[in-house]
């Protein structure tokens, strides 16, 4: 007869080996745009934050300093239309308002409100003119920054300007624009303008081609 031996010594588990994986660091400009979204609004685009911490930048190259330096809220208030928001303003304000509407105040809410974009809030406002109108059209279209130009000011005179794009189709691209450069969109006779860019051109290719 076979004996079984039930007291036979069983194989110890072998221990599983922890691996320690080793913090690391936050790199300085990914804290830098969770700082500039906190304080101000300011939502900086994968683009950017992709490049800077890929490429070593100096903090005081002309394109990344921009995200360094101390200002005050109302130094991010400009901004730029895109023409299919413009269009979009333009038509919903001929149907509120019909044979009744005043294109020349039209004209006035457009040019006050590229001044006049609260980003914490995400909305048009200002304490010297009624925004509403125009802020309710951003809201019908879902308060989508892609229908704006969110800038920063790398620099600017009394001709002119530039800027680096966080939003629309051209983020990741500087432009350029000098005094009174618009453009214009005709309705029904009224022609309304607005301030645009040109003049573009990708940050990383002048970073790194030094352009």
């Amino acid at each position: 007869m076979k004996v079984f031996n039930f007291f036979k010594k069983k194989d110890s588990p072998v221990a599983e080996k922890k691996v320690t994986v080793p913090d690391v660091p936050t790199h300085p400009f990914l804290e830098r745009c969770e700082y500039l979204k906190n304080e101000f609004g300011l939502i900086i685009p994968e683009v950017y934050k992709t490049f800077f911490t890929r490429h070593k930048v100096a903090e005081t190259n002309y394109f990344y300093s921009i995200f360094w330096e101390e200002r005050r809220h109302d130094d991010y208030e400009l901004i730029f239309y895109t023409e299919d928001f413009v269009r979009y303003v333009i038509n919903r304000f001929d149907e509120t308002f019909g044979d009744e509407a005043d294109y020349e105040l039209l004209q006035e809410i457009l040019e006050n409100g590229e001044c006049e974009f609260v980003h914490r809030e995400n909305k048009f406002s200002a304490d010297h003119m009624d925004l509403s109108f125009l802020d309710a059209c951003y809201e019908e279209r879902g308060r989508n920054q892609e229908d704006l130009m969110i800038v920063l000011e790398l620099s600017s005179d009394c001709g002119g300007g530039e800027y680096l794009i966080l939003t629309s189709d051209k983020k990741g691209y500087s432009g350029g624009c000098y005094h009174g450069m618009d453009d214009k969109i005709e309705h029904q006779g009224h022609t309304i303008y607005y301030r645009i860019l040109n003049h573009y051109r990708l940050v990383s290719d002048r970073i790194l081609n030094k352009i």
